[in-house]
């Protein structure tokens, strides 16, 4: 387990955590690793949720149904899946996750999180901080869906852009940035065409807005586009409260 515990110490829930009281808390976890080939389902729609999982390796695929179509997002090395669902009170799966290429993950008891552990290990403080650091990763998931809800509901494509770049700003404290989506992630997060996307993204260069270069962006005008997010954002809430 030394090998795995030392790569653990590189993942969010495992933050603040040594590599000796990772191992302690391996067995507490009831933690098992399962390799999936590419195309290799890890859960299907439906089935019941006894463990979230942490890609040590590879890339795992989230398929979601909605009435306005389907969606999908990945989860990378060091991602955490599956934890909604697993935490939940039904425990059953509400999406399809698949392995893209080869993949290794590490499969993390849901009992462990919603009990108090039998083991009689002796690391209490372990497991808060386990705890602690997946909820605080739920409470980022929930801030990030709650601005995805702000961008959806703005009226136009313009809008969502300038409040997208607007945030990244704030959380880099720097005009200069990347963006973390490349242009077809942002667009299905937008959930327009890349083309539509890309056009709107030169306009706002051709109005001095912004410079950029692939995902490199630089702000040449902060205060510009906070008019334009600002105003259109209030107007987006108004309509949402009507």
């Amino acid at each position: 387990m030394n090998a795995l515990s030392d790569k653990l110490r590189d993942t969010p829930i495992f933050t603040g955590l040594s590599q000796d009281q990772i191992e302690q808390l391996l067995p507490c976890l009831d933690a098992g690793i399962r390799e999936y080939a590419p195309n290799e389902y890890v859960y299907r729609k439906g089935c019941p949720m006894d463990s979230l999982c942490l890609v040590l390796e590879g890339k795992l695929l989230i398929c979601r149904q909605a009435a306005d179509g389907d969606t999908s997002e990945c989860a990378e090395t060091n991602c955490i899946c599956g934890e909604i669902d697993t935490l939940s009170s039904g425990g059953i799966c509400t999406c399809d996750v698949m392995a893209v290429e080869r993949t290794r993950v590490l499969f993390l008891s849901r009992d462990f999180f919603l009990s108090v552990c039998r083991k009689g290990c002796g690391s209490h403080a372990e497991h808060q901080q386990v705890v602690r650091n997946l909820l605080q990763q739920l409470s980022d998931k929930a801030q990030f869906l709650n601005r995805k809800v702000a961008y959806l509901t703005a009226s136009d494509l313009k809008t969502k852009v300038a409040m997208y770049l607007c945030d990244l700003y704030e959380a880099t404290g720097s005009p200069e940035f990347t963006m973390p989506l490349n242009r077809d992630r942002l667009a299905a997060f937008f959930s327009v065409a890349r083309p539509s996307l890309s056009r709107e993204l030169v306009n706002l260069k051709t109005q001095g807005l912004i410079d950029f270069h692939r995902s490199s962006v630089t702000l040449l005008d902060v205060d510009g586009l906070y008019q334009i997010a600002r105003f259109r954002d209030e107007e987006g809430e108004s309509r949402a409260q009507g």
